[in-house]
């Protein structure tokens, strides 16, 4: 999964994978409002988050 791509609503250096984030930022994406067509099991598997906005996206096919 490609994670070097920035984030497209605030430009941060990049986006991260779930095994990149640390405690404390998993804590906060398990508190994040839940996509009602993903659990969280599938936003572990598949999606990027960035830490400094919340954004929350696809591994790839939705980014900028």
């Amino acid at each position: 999964m490609e994670s070097s791509k920035q984030c497209p609503r605030c430009a941060a250096e990049r986006l991260r994978t779930w095994n990149e984030l640390s405690d404390e930022e998993r804590e906060v994406v398990r508190r994040l409002p839940e996509s009602a067509d993903y659990s969280l099991e599938e936003r572990k598997a598949g999606r990027l988050w960035c830490i400094r906005c919340w954004f929350e996206t696809r591994g790839g096919s939705d980014l900028v």
